[in-house]
C-alpha cells in the first residue's frame, strides 16, 4: 500500500460497504460496522503491523512471550503465522489500513 493515513473508522466503513455488496443480508454498511466493531483487534499498514497494534492496545489474545528470542526480540512473523494457521481471525485490506478482526 502507498502512503496513507490509518483510520479505524474509515477502514471499518469501507469493509462494511464491501460486505453489503457481497452479502445482501446486511441492511447497510452502518449495520455491518455496528455488528462487527467488537471484532476489531488492530489496524496497520500490513498484517504484522495490525498485530503489533493489537498487542500494544491490549487486544491480542495470543501469549506473545513464547515468541521471544534469546536476545529479547519478538518474532512477529511467527505470531502472524500462528494466527493465520489458527483460522481464528481475519485480515481485511482496505484503502485505510489492514483490519485485524477476530472471527468471533
Amino acid at each position: 500500500m502507498a502512503n496513507f493515513v490509518l483510520s479505524k473508522r474509515s477502514a471499518l466503513t469501507w469493509a462494511g460497504k464491501k460486505a453489503v455488496e457481497s452479502d445482501p443480508s446486511w441492511e447497510d454498511d452502518l449495520s455491518w460496522v455496528l455488528g462487527n466493531e467488537d471484532r476489531f483487534r488492530g489496524i496497520g499498514r500490513d498484517r504484522t503491523e495490525a498485530i503489533i497494534h493489537a498487542a500494544r492496545t491490549g487486544n491480542l489474545s495470543v501469549e506473545v512471550s513464547k515468541y521471544l528470542q534469546f536476545d529479547g526480540v519478538l518474532r512477529w512473523s511467527d505470531v502472524l503465522d500462528d494466527i493465520i494457521h489458527g483460522c481464528m481471525s481475519e485480515f481485511i485490506e482496505t484503502p485505510y489500513g489492514v483490519l485485524f478482526m477476530d472471527q468471533g
